[in-house]
């Protein structure tokens, strides 16, 4: 029987133990998910129930590149509490696994990565078991992206504060230098600040314009306001709410004045970058609400 991803993980956040040792469990039970659990506890490899079913909410993200900025990751890791996030072993466990993202070919998944092994000896997955043993706190790999650059881009990469926001972006641009790192730094900047959810308006998440859409026209059935006007004020409704989510279209955080967008910032750098370009963006921020509570996985 063809043990899969889904099978691991769902018996992962049952007992909390590794995810190689839940792999071998399935494949000795057969897939069956009740004795997959009996097996480990028979072999003592299920950690205990009281710390599996804590809650972590607290952790730290992390984010590099390579030495040439082709390639990038980033990866957040929780645990219970501000404390341990703090903690010099969990720290270095965070760094070891974001070098391993930027060692190890792509694309990778979770099983992958869990079982790669560490500069220190041993795969993270044992790792996470024996911090958490010394910790006495649960230890989630809530999610990571591993990217490579498209031709003629590169990537650069920021940490807002200690390590609770993160920002990962591709730009590409005419001529490479200081001058065009300045450039990406100051994007990063601007979309962990600003926290848009696509690049362009063509971007934007179709269900989101239309959820959008539907609240702009029930405040306008509930305003009063004759139905031959409303187009025109759905119309402008529509292109404020452009620029609060649209990379492109936001005012730069780092105008005071608020009348530079971020396309417009692009075009004024074509002095000394020449033409510019943001391919892609990944912005984490520590505990917030995901769509999907997968572990994303390297591109």
């Amino acid at each position: 029987m063809e043990i899969t991803a889904k099978m691991v993980k769902e018996l992962r956040d049952k007992t909390n133990s590794g995810m190689m040792d839940c792999k071998k469990a399935l494949g000795e039970c057969e897939g069956n998910l009740e004795k997959a659990v009996d097996w480990l506890r028979q072999k003592g490899l299920m950690i205990a129930r009281k710390r599996a079913g804590r809650i972590t909410r607290e952790g730290l993200i992390v984010a590099g590149t390579s030495g040439d900025y082709q390639k990038a990751a980033l990866l957040e890791l929780n645990c219970e509490t501000d404390f341990v996030a703090k903690n010099e072993g969990f720290q270095k466990l965070a760094a070891d696994i974001l070098g391993l993202l930027l060692a190890i070919p792509i694309p990778v998944d979770l099983m992958t990565l869990l079982a790669a092994p560490l500069p220190v000896g041993g795969v993270v997955d044992e790792a996470m078991k024996a911090l958490v043993g010394t910790i006495g706190e649960n230890i989630n790999l809530r999610r990571f992206i591993a990217r490579e650059a498209s031709a003629g881009a590169f990537f650069h990469t920021y940490i807002h504060g200690p390590g609770r926001l993160g920002v990962l972006v591709e730009v590409a641009v005419e001529k490479m230098g200081p001058d065009a790192f300045d450039l990406a730094h100051n994007l990063a900047m601007h979309i962990a600040a600003a926290n848009p959810v696509a690049c362009t308006v063509g971007e934007i998440p179709f269900d989101l314009l239309e959820r959008e859409k539907d609240i702009f026209r029930a405040k306008l059935a509930e305003s009063g306001k004759p139905e031959n006007m409303w187009d025109k004020i759905m119309q402008g409704q529509i292109q404020k709410f452009y620029t609060e989510v649209a990379l492109l279209e936001q005012p730069y955080v780092r105008d005071a004045t608020g009348k530079t967008s971020v396309s417009a910032l692009l075009k004024s750098s074509v002095g000394v970058v020449g033409w510019a370009k943001v391919l892609s963006f990944t912005r984490f921020q520590l505990g917030e609400e995901l769509s999907s509570e997968t572990v994303t996985e390297a591109e």
